[in-house]
């Protein structure tokens, strides 16, 4: 594998004095204190890309400690970010780990190799397929994220492939995956339906994962259908296993990144840390990831996650920036929440969820249309809760509410 990719950006660089005072700054704003339990600010400390001198020292004042190892590594897991954490154990101070739990980690990591390796051939393979076909069918998170953001294909957890491709493309694609011989789980959902679910489905020959084809009508948590042409004009080169594969540029494979993380109440860990080192990625342009957030009118998600970076992984945002970013009052109280609940998920209640999607648009109104048309619009599991006849399909917009309030 290659070597991890290097940060830190002439663009986004800080001096020493501003990131010593910006640690104990993001300590008081971050969980990565006191008050968290030890082997979760263990965790959070070993899973960013970046060791920086402070990281290592709290490292290891963690693991002189008293720990509970097994909550430690049951925790990792769940927070998907086993490889990282052993990547930093092992780099300073592998024999403070018990060796059954550090043992536990390096299975998980090689484990965790080879599942990447396996999903990245199959990836090339769809790639130069769509390339011969003519199909822009862009890859984006999974592997090409790995190396991208971290340089290291084996760094990243990943279970699945993702690819977006315009929706006017959508049934070449479709018949191309067929071809391969992926098949979706609900064949009702096909390129020719009426019916948009969250995401086009397939399961692979074999049926060990899955693959997640979307257009920008299934990119539903955007405020309004994302305008591909830009984001296809942008497209960055990508080395994959000695393989040249075109995926999204980095700033605005942030945007994408911060709307699924906003989507799903950033409740794992490894979505911020997929932030935090992509935007130490040399070269990043933060302002023009901004650009992009504003243009696809998800400029506050994209701040939540930079502020959830920044607070918890020491992610440097330069001055402007991080004023704009400070700036937003409803960010800064929605990353705090997001943050405090990342170890202690539990249910969050209909009226928190509903306030929360408000929220993720800059506006009232256009906060309250967002949120409306997500409750309103039908999704994969209402129309397999109820099959309604053709004629009737506009009642699932009705029956999506209902479903939802019972849930």
């Amino acid at each position: 594998m290659e070597p991890a990719a290097r940060h830190f950006s002439p663009r986004i660089s800080v001096s020493e004095d501003n990131r010593a005072v910006g640690r104990v700054e993001s300590l008081a704003r971050s969980p990565n204190s006191a008050t968290l339990r030890p082997e979760y600010r263990l965790l959070i400390a070993c899973s960013g890309a970046h060791l920086s001198p402070d990281l290592r020292q709290e490292i290891g004042r963690l693991l002189d400690g008293r720990l509970d190892w097994p909550l430690v590594l049951e925790t990792a897991r769940a927070q998907r970010v086993v490889s990282l954490s052993f990547s930093s154990l092992r780099d300073v101070d592998e024999a403070a780990v018990p060796d059954g739990i550090i043992a536990a980690f390096r299975a998980g990591s090689l484990a965790n190799a080879a599942r990447n390796l396996r999903l990245a051939g199959k990836l090339i393979e769809i790639d130069a397929r769509a390339a011969r076909a003519g199909i822009p069918l862009v890859p984006y998170k999974g592997p090409v994220l790995a190396e991208m953001a971290y340089g290291n294909l084996g760094q990243r957890a990943f279970v699945d492939l993702d690819f977006i491709v315009p929706h006017r493309h959508l049934r070449a694609a479709w018949e191309m995956l067929a071809d391969l011989g992926y098949r979706p789980p609900n064949p009702a959902l096909a390129a020719a339906s009426a019916a948009i679910p969250g995401e086009y489905l397939f399961l692979a020959p074999g049926g060990d994962f899955h693959l997640e084809l979307h257009t920008e009508l299934t990119l539903r948590h955007f405020p309004a259908p994302p305008d591909l042409g830009p984001l296809l004009d942008a497209r960055e080169p990508v080395t994959i296993a000695a393989r040249r594969v075109l995926t999204f540029s980095r700033e605005d494979t942030l945007t994408l990144l911060a709307v699924h993380g906003a989507k799903d109440f950033w409740a794992q860990l490894l979505w911020i840390c997929d932030i935090a080192a992509l935007y130490r990625t040399e070269g990043f342009d933060g302002e023009r990831a901004l650009e992009c957030s504003g243009r696809l009118g998800c400029r506050r998600m994209v701040h939540i996650a930079l502020l959830l970076a920044r607070d918890l992984f020491e992610t440097p945002i330069p001055g402007e920036m991080e004023r704009e970013v400070e700036a937003d009052a409803v960010a800064r109280r929605q990353a705090r929440w997001l943050a405090g609940r990342l170890f202690q998920p539990g249910p969050i209640g209909l009226l928190k969820q509903a306030r929360y999607r408000m929220q993720m648009v800059e506006g009232f109104w256009p906060g309250l249309r967002y949120a409306a048309r997500l409750a309103t619009t039908p999704a994969a599991d209402d129309w397999n809760t109820v099959r309604l006849p053709a004629p009737l399909g506009f009642a699932y917009a009705l029956l999506r509410p209902l479903r939802l309030l019972r849930r």
